[in-house]
């Protein structure tokens, strides 16, 4: 197993996203672009990630299923979640018994 470190761009950001977080934010019209995930729930694996289909990730075709990146923050409440790699918007959580 390899293991291979996080750019220091990436993790100022996730940062910032949890200095904000912690702060009572973000605010919701500031992350209107990011990626929208639906049918999502939490996964365990190496880490707390979420799984479910995306739409608008800029990498990732619309109507994917994926797992993130590791969860570091998550208000259902609120309805988003941030990963080591970016923010999400979450539509509706899966339904019981849905894989």
């Amino acid at each position: 197993m390899n293991f291979e470190w996080m750019d220091s761009e990436t993790v100022e950001r996730l940062l910032e996203s949890i200095h904000i977080a912690n702060t009572g934010g973000p605010d919701l019209a500031a992350i209107a672009e990011a990626p929208l995930l639906e049918g999502y729930r939490t996964a365990v694996g190496h880490a707390f990630a979420l799984t479910g289909i995306v739409h608008g990730h800029p990498r990732i075709d619309d109507g994917r299923k994926i797992v993130t990146s590791q969860l570091f923050y998550l208000d259902a409440d609120r309805g988003i979640a941030r990963t080591m790699n970016r923010w999400y918007r979450l539509g509706g959580r899966a339904r019981s018994g849905e894989h």
